[in-house]
């Protein structure tokens, strides 16, 4: 787990958990008669509040990037008719995103690609000799980045190709879906 992740989670289920002390509190002192019916209503609408609360800082982390595509319902396909530039950012919330990185001239150096995606799949495809930097995140699902596979709730993960220090090109992904998979291939 990045300790970004680690930080921004710990802290909403801290709150998360705060409140739901609360609302025990209030109805243990008899300050406000709560039924367990009530108190199980109060404990997911707490955690429909623990996940916005996690939407607003991922959005407020990606709101620095300067390119960005955004579709809220579909998919998402990389035809290479479009250029990839450093800080680039593909979002959607109800879709897939695919992006086959042969498709497009990525420039020699270092460059940063974020694909965001709610409830869906994400798809990456690199060529062989760039150097790959992952970052993966789910909330819900499975990630296979680079043969490594995680699947479950709270997936969190860092790859990096084999000789990455060494390419000319190498390419920082940050992948993110909140139920969904995400998956980075590179071509052998």
């Amino acid at each position: 787990m990045t300790s970004r992740l680690h930080d921004v989670l710990t802290l909403t289920v801290g709150v998360y958990i705060l409140l739901l002390g609360g609302l025990c509190l209030l109805d243990s002192t008899g300050t406000v008669e709560i039924s367990r019916g009530g108190m199980v209503e109060g404990a997911v609408g707490l955690a429909l509040v623990a996940l916005g609360v996690l939407a607003i800082l991922a959005a407020l982390r990606v709101r620095r990037f300067s390119r960005r595509l955004r579709r809220a319902i579909g998919h998402v396909r990389g035809t290479g008719d479009w250029e990839i530039d450093d800080d680039a950012v593909i979002q959607t919330i109800f879709g897939d995103i695919a992006l086959d990185l042969a498709d497009y001239e990525l420039p020699e150096g270092d460059t940063d690609l974020t694909l965001l995606c709610w409830v869906g799949q994400i798809q990456v495809r690199a060529p062989r000799g760039v150097g790959l930097d992952v970052t993966a995140q789910a909330m819900i699902g499975t990630i296979d980045v680079l043969g490594v596979r995680q699947d479950g709730v709270i997936r969190d993960i860092h790859v990096r190709s084999d000789g990455f220090d060494e390419a000319s090109t190498r390419v920082h992904l940050r992948l993110s879906t909140f139920v969904g998979e995400l998956m980075v291939v590179q071509a052998r």
